[in-house]
């Protein structure tokens, strides 16, 4: 099983689940079963769940409610507060900023899977969002950027609105619940999933700041551990998550990212089985394989992202790993099948 099979989610990510399922006359607790999730799963909100059992669950329902933007609904019946211990801690931070650095940290708390990334240019903090977990994770992509986007809202105001929302996946056929909730600086088939924000907006004073509390959510602080109980496998994950777009993917660059040397991460993925150059193949593989079935990019330019020399050597790899060329690859995510059935888990390798 890969590493990233084993990551947890708290059962909070379930929150409007079964009502919303019912406003389409569909059986939330069938969707769940199929999934291999208990039916009662939403009422224990820090139980702690697959996280691709919760992603399939999403992609299921969004296909028997025939609701391709049941994500993006899904984030509206929930807030600030349904992130739990994140919340507290982030809530009383100084300045927007301060708050959103809090839930990037301590984002395993809630969600094992999901990778927040901020990276600042002049005027603009692009704020990413990568679900590492295999599988079909259309519906998890929405609801992320979508709860990004709401809690960035809940504390900057409703005068606030987003520079630009990308999303990496397909256009819906319909896409005015999107403009609704995302705003009309909204991006589909993009390299990433996130949210551009302004500067100015994260240097601001946090509205719902109490100095009164920041003592306690410091202790809280103090007691919690984002990255305790995490497999390295599951660690190296994340980071190869944020440096693949740079093509900074080699293990000492890791290493260093996670704060310790090469030998040390050699030594911890070999006493899981594994090896660094298998977890970096998986990573590649996912975000090529999203990249050719979102069909906006050349086989070149992929072959760019994800740090080949050539796409030549590109198409090497992707056909030594699947068995077929990356262009007769994404001939086969053209057939009218749900996103949940299309979409390809990580290679096991």
């Amino acid at each position: 099983m890969s590493q990233t099979g084993l990551l947890t989610i708290r059962a909070a990510a379930l929150t409007g689940f079964a009502a919303l399922c019912r406003s389409y006359g569909a059986d939330a607790a069938r969707a769940l079963r199929r999934a291999g999730l208990p039916v009662d799963a939403e009422s224990q909100p820090d139980r702690r769940l697959p996280v691709t059992a919760v992603n399939l669950a999403m992609e299921i329902a969004a296909a028997e409610c025939g609701c391709d933007d049941f994500g993006l609904r899904l984030s509206e019946l929930r807030g600030f507060a349904n992130l739990g211990p994140i919340g507290l801690l982030a809530r009383d931070e100084p300045t927007i900023g301060a708050a959103l650095a809090a839930i990037e940290a301590y984002l395993p708390l809630h969600n094992d899977a999901l990778v927040v990334s901020r990276e600042r240019f002049d005027e603009v903090t692009v704020v990413r969002c990568v679900v590492l977990a295999p599988g079909a994770k259309v519906q998890a992509r929405d609801v992320a950027v979508a709860m990004l986007h709401r809690i960035v809202r809940e504390i900057a105001g409703s005068g606030w609105s987003a520079e630009e929302v990308c999303l990496t996946r397909s256009a819906p056929a319909d896409r005015s619940k999107f403009r609704q909730v995302l705003g009309s600086r909204l991006r589909f088939a993009a390299e990433f999933d996130g949210v551009a924000i302004g500067n100015e907006w994260l240097e601001r004073p946090n509205p719902l700041a109490d100095a009164g509390f920041r003592p306690y959510a410091s202790q809280l602080l103090r007691l919690t551990d984002p990255g305790g109980g995490q497999t390295m496998s599951s660690r190296v994950r994340r980071v190869l998550a944020l440096l693949l777009p740079s093509g900074r993917c080699t293990s000492a660059q890791v290493a260093a990212r996670l704060g310790m040397s090469r030998r040390t991460l050699v030594r911890g993925l070999e006493a899981e089985g594994t090896r660094f150059l298998a977890l970096l193949d998986a990573e590649r593989s996912e975000v090529a394989c999203r990249q050719l079935a979102a069909n906006a990019r050349s086989v070149a330019e992929i072959s760019d992202l994800l740090g080949f020399a050539s796409p030549a050597a590109f198409s090497t790899w992707f056909r030594r790993c699947h068995g077929t060329s990356p262009r007769d690859w994404a001939r086969t995510c053209a057939d009218p099948a749900p996103d949940f059935a299309r979409e390809q888990p990580s290679p096991q390798l």
